[in-house]
């Protein structure tokens, strides 16, 4: 979540790791000379029923296929960047008086009381100072919250073991995806929308950075799957917005995910919302590696989104 800012040598590199319930999603991102590169990528199946809402329920199985997919793109690192996702994980702008920075997370502690649907002593925390701003003459400081159940989160520091890897950082995978997204994402609100076989994370976005998130219980499994229901929570997603920001108009949506690949769906979300809907591209400042083939990379991209995010948090 953080925004580092180091100086990496030309041909340092990074990779993200984006574990769903349907797929596995690895993306290695590095420095040349040129610029930022995708190098390598993969996608390789879960094993049936090691993945259950965001919860690793076979580590095992699951670091195996890990290392079959990275094996399969030819990526060596053994430090990876991970995502975790589900019903409980969330990230979420939060208004605090200005307090010093040492102050921040133990004041954003007491705030994501309010906001956490399990109790905070059983969540991991992480915190990132967005901006200063002032609302009606008082100064206020904006807090991104990221949380996530520590059991949850353990489970794929399991699996990462299992696959013989180091996580360098575990990120909400919302988050991630906001940052793949985000560079091209046009002024306003835009709603950023990852869909998956059987979940929907939803990410409302203003200025690139994520304003609260949700996880809907609903995906697309196929071509005929019905978007009513889908449509309806993404709606009540985006009113839920509205109703706490007035000036929260959302002027776009954007799709990522697997299910983001089928032809035609964001032409019946924008039927069904009533607003422009576009499938996410890979980030501008993005090359491609000469090794890669360009047509079938942008057609694998939107499932690719989330580990490209995730490698992206230590390169940009």
């Amino acid at each position: 979540m953080r925004r580092f800012q180091h100086i990496f040598q030309i041909g340092a590199g990074a990779v993200g790791v984006d574990i769903g319930a349907r797929a596995i999603k690895v993306a290695e991102v590095r420095r040349t000379a040129k610029g930022i590169e995708l190098s390598r990528y993969g996608v390789a199946p879960t094993p049936a029923g090691a993945v259950q809402n965001g919860m690793i329920l076979d580590p095992d199985a699951a670091g195996a296929a890990i290392v079959g997919v990275l094996r399969e793109a030819g990526i060596r690192a053994r430090r990876v960047i991970v995502s975790v996702s589900g019903q409980h994980v969330l990230a979420r702008i939060l208004r605090l008086p200005p307090i010093p920075e040492d102050e921040v997370k133990q004041a954003v502690r007491w705030e994501a009381e309010k906001h956490l649907p399990f109790p905070v002593e059983e969540a991991v925390l992480d915190t990132q100072v967005v901006r200063e701003l002032s609302d009606d003459g008082r100064r206020q400081i904006e807090v991104l919250l990221a949380a996530a159940p520590e059991q949850l989160v353990q489970t794929y520091v399991e699996t990462l073991e299992a696959a013989g890897l180091t996580a360098d950082a575990i990120e909400v995978s919302a988050v991630a995806m906001v940052r793949a997204l985000a560079a091209p994402a046009a002024e306003g609100v835009v709603a950023m929308v990852n869909l998956g076989a059987s979940t929907t994370e939803v990410a409302i976005v203003r200025e690139a950075v994520p304003q609260m998130t949700r996880t809907i219980l609903e995906g697309v499994e196929g071509e005929a799957a019905t978007l009513e229901a889908l449509g309806l929570q993404l709606r009540r997603s985006i009113d839920f917005y509205r109703a706490q920001d007035e000036s929260g108009q959302i002027t776009r949506i954007m799709l990522c995910g697997g299910g983001a690949r089928f032809p035609g769906i964001d032409r019946r979300l924008a039927q069904e919302l009533d607003v422009p809907v576009t499938v996410g591209a890979l980030p501008d400042v993005l090359l491609i590696s000469h090794r890669l083939d360009t047509a079938t990379t942008a057609d694998v991209a939107p499932q690719l989104m989330t580990a490209i995010g995730l490698a992206l948090r230590t390169i940009l």
